[in-house]
């Protein structure tokens, strides 16, 4: 364990680059989610300066979590995760935005990159498959979306316990957003021929379309409970999501798996 936790601190910082494309998508992102929140009958520079600051900083957390518990998971794999940002998916979110005057603007959460992973060989010393292969790509790629879903369930259950809030409203929806978007199979239009370079989901796609389909029924599954549901206990919603998602996951491997 104590060489886990000095390989973290040795790995798990983000450098500069990857820092200033982390801190540029977040800023990108706070601007499209407050987009149609710069006052309500007229222009309010104040509000609207208010409104984007908080997106940009629940943006920057929620992301936050999405890429940390990739950096770890990488890390005890033997591997450096980092993360880069989809410029030309930034550009297009951005301008659908502009575009639509706000409407369209979450769809963007689908380009809004991914981490590359690093092969360290002196902490791959004694692995079996001693490069990088898809399993551990695709359990790099689930951290994310996992630890999205996971910090749903803790503040969900705050959520409803103390009342509801705004901001943990915003944090709930934004890590929904990312664990979703993250899983669609999307690949990185400018190194389309590596197998991490692009979103979560295809990561997890290559290795196993049955764990794709379990993890996706299930995260869209849970986030359309969560907003739609009038119950209050979203462990509970969760435990239906994921039978729907098992459920659907089967039915995918006997009809269309088992074929192949």
């Amino acid at each position: 364990m104590y060489g886990y936790w000095y390989s973290v601190k040795e790995n798990f910082k983000f450098e500069r680059k990857e820092f200033y494309q982390y801190l540029w998508t977040s800023l990108a992102y706070g601007f499209v989610l407050s987009f149609r929140k710069w006052g309500v009958d007229k222009f309010d520079f104040q509000s609207g300066i208010s409104n984007f600051i908080q997106a940009a900083i629940v943006v920057l957390l929620c992301l936050f979590i999405h890429i940390s518990a990739q950096k770890l998971v990488a890390i005890k794999l033997g591997y450096k995760a980092s993360y880069s940002y989809w410029l030309n998916g930034i550009l297009f979110c951005m301008l659908l935005t502009l575009l639509t005057n706000g409407y369209s603007g979450v769809i963007g959460f689908i380009l809004i990159g991914a981490v590359t992973m690093e092969h360290i060989p002196r902490l791959r010393l004694g692995k079996f498959r001693y490069g990088t292969n898809l399993k551990d790509v695709a359990r790099v790629s689930l951290a994310g979306p996992i630890a999205n879903v996971i910090t749903v369930l803790v503040l969900g259950t705050i959520f409803f316990s103390i009342g509801r809030d705004d901001l943990l409203f915003a944090i709930i929806v934004v890590n929904l957003f990312l664990a979703f978007y993250s899983m669609l199979p999307i690949p990185k239009i400018d190194i389309p021929t590596r197998v991490d370079s692009g979103s979560n989901g295809l990561g997890v796609f290559w290795f196993s379309r049955t764990l794709y389909v379990l993890t996706l029924a299930t995260i869209l599954i849970f986030a359309i409970l969560v907003f739609i549901s009038v119950a209050q206990n979203v462990w509970g919603l969760f435990a239906v999501a994921f039978v729907i998602g098992s459920m659907l996951s089967i039915i995918y491997s006997i009809a269309l798996e088992q074929k192949n």
